[in-house]
Order: C-alpha cells, then structure tokens, then sequence
C-alpha cells in the first residue's frame, strides 16, 4: 500500500509543477492539495459461523489516509459575493474495516488501496466558504485481508474477491483561511464491489481534510 502512496505523491509532484509558480488565480482558477483521513463504515454479506449469510458491519474506529489534487475551474458569478466552480480531482485512499473478534479472540482486518477521480460543482461564497456536492470512481489497486489476535495471521492477497472499481456519491464542506482550506465530506458508497452472488460489500466514509490553495 505505501508503494501506491509513493507513486500518487510522485505523480502530483509532476502535474502541480507549474502551479508552484503563479502568485495569483485568475477567476478563481488554480490547483489545490488536500490531506486528512478517513473514517470508514463497511458492510458486508459474508458466511456466518454457522451458516447462512448475515450482513456484517465492519465500522470499528480506523482512520485512514487521504491525498488528493484537484483544479477549481472558473464557471459563473451568482451576485457580488458568489462564484460556482468546476471542481475536478484525482486522489489516494485507503479504506477498509475491522470485523468484531470471532470465537479465537481475533479482528479480521480487510485493507484497500485506491486511485479515486471525480469531481462536482462547488458553490464558493465570499472566497471564505464553500460547498460541494461530489461524485467519484475509485480503481481498488489492491485487497488484502489480515487478523489480529491471540492467533493471527499475516495478509494474503484477497484482490480476486472483489471488483476493480467502486463508485460513491459525496458532500464537501470546506472554510478558507487566506490559503488553507479546512474540510469535512461525507460519502455513500454506490455500488457493489464483491464479486461473489448474493453477496455485497459497500463502502461509505467520513473525512477530516486540511488543503493549501496554489
């Protein structure tokens, strides 16, 4: 998974180049950088212990990693003190969830990575406070599943048990200070990313971002 990270900070290092030397947008335009973590609530329909399938939450609290880049695009004035903006990006995320101790005593733990592009129509007001409705696809580069525990077990590779691309719909809320941007967001997981029948995995997340404006 760090391998991933390392790549995506590469990449935006590359592409945000040019932006490190404008002083000022014009019209609003210009990149951004945001950080923070995430929060997630999985549920999954897995095997029960003693048969049948039961829905499984796995929402114990777990704080992942989050870097994105993103383009804020010049639309339109709303009166003197309101713009609307494009606002497209490319991101990291890890996600994942920790299913309640089994009768051994241990977690079982189910870690992703992913690359997540999308975008939405951002409501700027006065350049102090913003709001933006959000939707993304996200290509799940890996999946592995671990224990933790009297009787754990080290990660393997789970990839093939699940689809490559996930897709969610969000809410960004977000308070300038000059450059820096301090933000929440809110995701609901639209689709099913568990490849096996009759069973589902969705993936919903709340995060805390800080961001500088270029």
């Amino acid at each position: 998974m760090n391998k991933y990270f390392c790549i995506f900070l590469l990449l935006f290092s590359i592409i945000s180049q040019p932006s490190f030397a404008q002083e000022t947008k014009k019209k609003g335009n210009g990149f951004g950088i945001v950080a923070g973590a995430g929060y997630n609530t999985m549920n999954f329909t897995i095997n029960a212990a003693k048969g049948g399938d039961s829905a499984v939450s796995l929402h114990h609290l777990w704080m992942q990693p989050c870097v994105r880049v993103h383009y804020d695009i010049y639309l339109t004035r709303l009166g003197t003190n309101a713009i609307l903006k494009l606002k497209p990006f490319l991101g990291y995320y890890a996600f994942g969830g920790k299913q309640k101790p089994a009768d051994t005593g241990n977690y079982v733990i189910y870690s992703f990575a992913s690359i997540e592009a999308g975008g939405g129509v951002a409501f700027a007001i006065k350049d102090m406070f913003q709001i933006t409705p959000l939707l993304k696809a996200g290509y799940i580069m890996s999946a592995t599943r671990r224990s933790m525990g009297p009787h754990q077990f080290s990660p393997h590779d789970v990839k093939t048990e699940f689809t490559s691309m996930e897709a969610s719909v969000g809410l960004q809320l977000r308070y300038y200070i000059k450059h820096i941007t301090i933000g929440a967001e809110a995701w609901y997981g639209l689709t099913n990313f568990n490849k096996a029948k009759g069973k589902t995995a969705r993936e919903n997340n709340y995060r805390l971002l800080v961001g500088y404006e270029f």
